[in-house]
């Protein structure tokens, strides 16, 4: 069973695989946690998202094998792989956490994290 983490673990592995993705020359716009965290209505065992966008918008078949390679680089003890529908990347820790990274275009980023900002405005 997968050891349940407080939200300052998923915050510091978060930075942690920020500062990977925006040191890695592969052409990061933008970043942000997403999801059930995001908005405060996780469960402990629960995922962490991220979503991010990409300069030039490239398809998440030609994108996640370069991303994959980088987080596995960097992560070398947890592991990296594409879902089974290829539309998120897993990152898995050996300590048991998990985090979704999503690739998104420009606009639906944009339209994803408006949404967080204005659910955290109405309710947190």
């Amino acid at each position: 069973m997968a050891q349940k983490h407080n939200d300052e673990y998923y915050h510091a592995r978060w930075k942690r695989i920020v500062n990977v993705m925006q040191n890695n020359n592969i052409s990061l716009s933008r970043i942000a946690p997403a999801g059930s965290r995001a908005k405060k209505q996780q469960r402990l065992d629960s995922d962490f998202d991220v979503i991010f966008a990409v300069s030039k918008n490239p398809t998440r078949q030609n994108f996640f094998p370069k991303l994959i390679e980088v987080l596995d680089a960097n992560f070398k003890n947890d592991n990296a792989y594409p879902g089974k529908n290829y539309n998120v990347v897993h990152l898995d820790f050996q300590s048991g956490a998990k985090f979704d990274i999503v690739l998104l275009t420009d606009s639906e980023f944009d339209k994803q994290y408006d949404s967080i900002k204005d659910f955290k405005r109405q309710h947190l």
